[in-house]
């Protein structure tokens, strides 16, 4: 019989609504945001500020989610979820609840691969004894022992009376229709990945019409925490903690954070966060036309990235200060990356390299960033100043009006990559429509543009153009050069103000809104009291009632 079919059957027999879980599209919709109050929070009814922690709702695993959770509860190296399944962003992010739809054709997706899971843990002697812990058939306890332990695991808390039930339903249809002990609860594993409950981590309020802020539950905390630092489920010591309350402790919350930030499994949160935040995960595929930039290679493409995972490491894993993002005078290089930026190295792997004389430093001056914010065959100072915006001062610009001319009409005339950009920005700024969004955005680019297109350095445009990295803000800053551009920046409180709420958006799932801004200012004082290293900022969001409260909605 095939599965599909199977499963069907073993429902029908054991008097169960197999359903998937399928979104709406409604505002209704588990995947669809509410309609947020005039001044309310998060879908809530605008709470006075500082007192509403907010709400969020049901979280979708996202892609690396669900493959980190069947590894690392299952052992299962098969990691089903791919590119082709249902991969929404918002926010910046891949793991923002309301941007996780789910429809009919990624529900059949989800139950095909708790098929493909199921059967590769019970190929595996040594997986299949983690499931299968006893050999009784249609033994109740034994059965039920065996449902209770891994639904634990895959649903992040235990299951009701009712739950354990009805797993031992399809346990016992199973059996009805002939198959063996084993294959029966390979029934019930493939039933409890199949569900709900695994696929989103649900937060149940016990009063669902109040809205007074309550703290989660311990089980729901402990996933929470997980899915944040270790993009996966918790372990077993986690779980330990929820159904013993020593994660609701603050005291103890300590120890428990320590843990779980030092565990290689953190290392993920890292990768994930910074590869989104930075668009570092873009920069290997990102395009360069050849035959202006020989020297772009897939080799150097993925150097630079790998450049920015380790560097934002030290600031993540050590003690420095996240004031020096943008200063130290820090490179993470192997031997071709380290020729393109004109370092000397002893040899092959990586090397750090500190206080070099290549006139590039701090985040600004790596490859990655000045790469993947230029076009492919030349610098865009107006992207650069957009990213600078967006990403590190958390100001988005305007949009831009209808119909704005391009600023290169052939991009493939090779006047296109060898222009003085900043004569041609000149130009376009003489149409009013254009002047007051790129005297917003042009300056911190054009600050930038001793860089070329790849992030190399240079100091003529290839037509033999002079560079002159001198730049003024529309609101009357004037600076020059890389060096200008980041004391500048590190004078605005918008630079620490914006990676609290990148964080704070990530780790919980969901926007900033309005009520948030007191926790987060919060936050961000008590980090800047101490030495702000990012850990520390971490510590203080998890710390915060925006990720340890919440109220209905």
């Amino acid at each position: 019989m095939g599965r599909n079919r199977t499963l069907l059957a073993l429902c029908v027999g054991a008097n169960l609504a197999c359903t998937g879980v399928v979104d709406t599209g409604g505002p209704e919709g588990m995947g669809a945001a509410p309609p947020v109050p005039s001044g309310g929070g998060n879908g809530g009814t605008g709470g006075a500020a500082g007192v509403d922690p907010g709400s969020k709702l049901m979280h979708r695993l996202n892609t690396a989610e669900y493959n980190n959770t069947v590894s690392d509860v299952l052992g299962s190296a098969l990691a089903p979820a791919n590119e082709l399944w249902a991969r929404e962003a918002d926010q910046g992010f891949d793991n923002i609840a309301s941007a996780m739809h789910v429809d009919d054709k990624q529900f059949q997706r989800y139950f095909e691969a708790a098929g493909l899971i199921a059967d590769d843990v019970f190929a595996n002697p040594t997986l299949k004894a983690n499931v299968v812990t006893c050999g009784a058939p249609d033994d109740a306890a034994c059965v039920q022992s065996i449902v209770e332990a891994v639904g634990l695991r895959l649903w992040r808390r235990p299951l009701s009376a009712e739950d354990v039930a009805t797993h031992a339903k399809i346990y016992a249809a199973a059996r009805q229709l002939g198959e063996d002990h084993d294959l029966a609860i390979k029934a019930v594993l493939q039933a409890l990945l199949s569900s709900a409950q695994f696929l989103y981590r649900i937060e149940i309020d016990p009063d669902p019409s109040s809205l007074t802020p309550h703290p989660l539950g311990a089980y729901e905390l402990a996933s929470r925490a997980s899915y944040f630092l270790w993009n996966s489920a918790p372990d077993a010591e986690l779980l330990q903690a929820a159904a013993d309350g020593t994660i609701l402790d603050d005291a103890a919350f300590d120890a428990i954070f320590e843990r779980m930030f030092t565990d290689p499994k953190a290392d993920r949160f890292a990768r994930s966060f910074v590869g989104q935040w930075l668009g570092v995960r873009h920069v290997p595929k990102h395009g360069v036309k050849a035959e202006v930039f020989p020297t772009w290679s897939p080799e150097l493409a993925s150097a630079m990235a790998e450049e920015v995972y380790q560097y934002f490491g030290e600031f993540l894993w050590g003690e420095r200060s996240y004031l020096d993002f943008l200063k130290a005078d820090v490179n993470y290089v192997d031997e071709n990356l380290a020729a393109f930026y004109g370092i000397t190295v002893p040899g092959p792997g990586l090397h750090r390299v500190e206080e070099t004389s290549d006139q590039r430093f701090g985040f600004l001056g790596m490859g990655a960033f000045l790469a993947m914010s230029s076009y492919e065959y030349r610098t865009a100072p107006t992207l650069r100043g957009r990213w600078i915006l967006i990403n590190l001062l958390c100001t988005p610009p305007k949009d831009p009006p209808g119909e704005v001319p391009e600023l290169d009409p052939d991009p493939n005339s090779p006047d296109a990559a060898e222009q003085n950009v900043r004569e041609r920005l000149e130009q376009h700024r003489l149409d009013p429509s254009c002047a007051g969004c790129h005297a917003s955005l042009d300056p911190y680019g054009l600050a930038l543009e001793n860089f070329d297109a790849i992030g190399g350095y240079r100091t003529a445009y290839k037509n033999g153009a002079p560079i002159d990295a001198r730049t003024k803000t529309d609101d009357g800053l004037e600076f020059e050069g890389l060096q200008g551009l980041v004391d500048v920046m590190s004078e605005k409180t918008e630079l620490t103000s914006c990676v609290t709420q990148r964080l704070f958006t990530y780790g919980l799932g969901r926007g900033v809104v309005a009520t948030d801004q007191p926790y987060l200012d919060a936050v961000r004082q008590q980090w800047l009291a101490g030495t702000p290293t990012l850990k520390s900022l971490v510590r203080h969001l998890m710390l915060a009632d925006t990720f340890r409260m919440r109220r209905a909605q």
